[in-house]
């Protein structure tokens, strides 16, 4: 018996233990429950910014697509207009001929309103679209100024506007024509329908709020989608995408707010290369994350029926912490118990059942273990692949139960003869055995071979259907060397060749791989 006022202390020290536990049980659920309400608010971060992302890589690969179709239908129209002013500059102009030869280039390209050709007065010379020429002068016009004005000889964008021949909207694409001496001769036109730009815009999905707007260097919209007229020529000089973006990178991608309609989008934005043009695509930022909010609310409402019923269990969890102590032992010898019947699980799961060998499994492992070993070392490796001859005979005479005992007797005699530590039988499949032989070359694996071969004849185990009266074995032998590049693959290949020999050279005898 322990000192009364030990033992008296011990007995009050028990609640205090116990109140103890509990308060630490309480800390755990509280520091869990927080733990979840973080990983739920972390996650529900990451994803929204993983939308964001998401959208923002489809915005930007989405104009980088639509800056090249802009840059080619640009791109197709200006050869023509430069074929043109070639031609009128160095042949002159055949007022007969050139309206033919104009509609004839502007059937090529689906895209093109018209083809016109100007005089230094801005008087129509030719146009393509068979429209009367009397009285009409575009001396007005953006592009004609510009040419008059500007003697560079390269192609000029210019500001949407509505055709005076057929009152469509249209973006023109000019070059200047000069007189032999250099200077000004007028203007070749080529216009191109608005429509064109707008119906593939209009064919890609955007959503109920998305935007694509074709943009010039001025910051004046050429075009935008959704069509509104009033929206053509507006600018956006004052967009984040001027005062921010455009100065920083000729294409990237951004969260902006919109100066036309106050939307925030998440947005893709990139150059026309080697034209005068910007293209902007945008989704609606609140479309972009209506799915993360679905996701998120349904996130919400999972993870606090998890909090309520975790806070459920946890009360349990306090009254259940009395019987942990003997639950804990009563792990423990379980856990011992367990461990001890899992070694011995992993014992039998490399051996072979009927013969007590090592099984296949072992035998894959064990060679390419002693491979490894070999090539290290510079030594030898040796395989040996036996077969019992006419085995299926034997079965069908003496039956399955005798078959089995007479793969134990073999299986027993190949154990008994290899003595060294560092070999391994095993049974391969069937009725064939496999012996590895580390350290030894064709010559001592020969020796072996023959050797078992002789134990199992002198055995009589009786096969009346065996030329020999008794059970017999053929092997085949392969050896390698450690400065050989040889798989373990490439050795049981070589062995089951030899062993295949053996076989149809009349079987009960060793043959050597070549």
């Amino acid at each position: 018996m322990g000192h009364p006022l030990i033992n008296d202390q011990i007995e009050m020290l028990r609640p205090a233990v116990a109140r103890l536990k509990v308060r630490s049980a309480v800390t755990l659920l509280v520091a869990v429950c927080l733990s979840m309400v973080a990983i739920v608010i972390w996650e529900a971060w990451s994803s929204r910014l993983y939308h964001l992302h998401d959208k923002q890589v489809v915005m930007s690969n989405l104009a980088q697509t639509l800056a090249s179709q802009a840059q080619a239908t640009i791109k197709q129209a200006d050869t023509l207009l430069f074929t043109l002013v070639d031609r009128l500059e160095h042949d002159g102009v055949d007022q007969s001929r050139l309206p033919a030869l104009l509609n004839a280039q502007r059937s090529e390209l689906s895209q093109l309103h018209g083809l016109f050709v100007f005089d230094e007065k801005g008087q129509w010379l030719a146009n393509s679209n068979g429209a009367g020429q009397t009285g009409v002068n575009n001396s007005d016009r953006e592009y004609f100024i510009f040419h008059r004005d500007n003697p560079s000889r390269g192609p000029h964008i210019g500001p949407s506007i509505k055709s005076r021949s057929s009152g469509e909207w249209i973006l023109t694409v000019s070059r200047r024509l000069n007189h032999p001496d250099g200077s000004f001769a007028g203007v070749a036109l080529a216009t191109i329908y608005l429509t064109h730009f707008l119906q593939l815009y209009d064919s890609i999905d955007m959503g109920s709020n998305g935007v694509i707007t074709l943009i010039a260097d001025n910051a004046s919209i050429v075009i935008r989608r959704p069509f509104k007229e009033s929206d053509i020529g507006s600018s956006l000089a004052k967009s984040p995408l001027f005062t921010q973006l455009l100065p920083k990178s000729d294409a990237g991608t951004a969260t902006i707010t919109s100066v036309i309609d106050g939307v925030e989008r998440v947005t893709g934005y990139r150059r026309v290369e080697g034209y005068p043009l910007i293209v902007f695509a945008a989704l609606n930022k609140d479309e972009v994350l209506a799915s993360w909010r679905k996701e998120t609310l349904l996130s919400a409402g999972i993870v606090t029926l998890l909090l309520s019923v975790l806070g459920g269990l946890g009360f349990r969890l306090i009254k259940l912490m009395k019987q942990q102590n003997l639950v804990q032992v009563e792990l423990l010898d379980t856990q011992d118990k367990l461990l001890e019947v899992n070694r011995n699980l992993e014992g039998l799961a490399l051996k072979d059942a009927l013969t007590g060998l090592a099984n296949r499994r072992q035998l894959d492992a064990f060679i390419d273990a002693e491979m490894g070993r070999a090539r290290r070392s510079q030594s030898e490796l040796a395989l040996l692949m036996i077969d019992v001859d006419h085995f299926k005979p034997f079965n069908d005479r003496y039956g399955h139960p005798a078959g089995d005992e007479c793969l134990r007797k073999v299986g027993a005699i190949i154990t008994d003869n290899i003595k060294r530590p560092g070999d391994l039988a095993a049974r391969y499949g069937g009725e064939e055995f496999a012996v590895v032989l580390p350290g030894n070359d064709y010559v001592g694996a020969f020796l072996v071979a023959e050797k078992i071969r002789r134990a199992v004849l002198q055995a009589e185990i009786a096969h009346s259907d065996s030329p020999e009266g008794a059970v017999t074995v053929s092997v085949g032998v392969c050896a390698s060397n450690g400065a050989s590049q040889v798989r373990s693959e490439d050795l049981i290949a070589a062995a089951d060749k030899a062993l295949y020999v053996a076989k149809a050279s009349g079987r009960n005898m060793s043959v050597i791989a070549n």
